[in-house]
């Protein structure tokens, strides 16, 4: 016996593309609300923002060392046991750091599912002259397989 099947399975390019086109529209805008919320959660005023992250970083001394300490709060969550490293594109120049311990772990942030994960990075003399003598342009952090971009400077 042969049934007939009324009902037809269509499948267009434009409607899947659309679709997700859709999604890409819904998740910016979830960001956005999510920046925001972050933003209004902390009193400071951010270094930069990404899509989904907002950076604090600035340069510390403690016992005549120095170190480039970065907070960032928001999606990115890591747990290391191989360092984090930071690419800062400056003006003039390109500089890599890698953090001063290998063990790093993320910590609960301020709102639900957002996370706070600071990083210290040791600086030599010379990294600091350069650092004092350029504008940072982006900065890169990387562990592992994820990554985060920051590219406008707030301040």
């Amino acid at each position: 016996m042969f049934v007939e099947n009324k009902f037809s399975m269509k499948f267009s390019l434009g409607k899947i593309k659309s679709a997700f086109g859709k999604n890409d529209e819904k998740k910016a805008i979830k960001d956005a609300e999510f920046i925001q919320e972050l933003k209004t959660s902390i009193k400071d005023k951010p270094f930069s923002t990404s899509e989904q992250n907002i950076l604090f970083a600035g340069m510390n001394e403690l016992a005549g060392y120095f170190y480039f300490k970065v907070i960032v709060i928001g999606r990115f969550k890591i747990k290391t046991f191989n360092g984090v490293k930071l690419f800062l594109k400056l003006n003039n120049a390109e500089m890599e750091l890698n953090s001063d311990m290998n063990e790093l772990a993320s910590d609960f942030g301020p709102i639900p599912n957002s996370y706070v994960t600071a990083v210290d990075f040791e600086l030599s003399k010379k990294q600091i002259e350069k650092l004092n003598n350029s504008k940072i342009e982006s900065l890169k952090i990387v562990c592992k397989k994820k990554e985060v971009v920051f590219t406008k400077s707030e301040h």
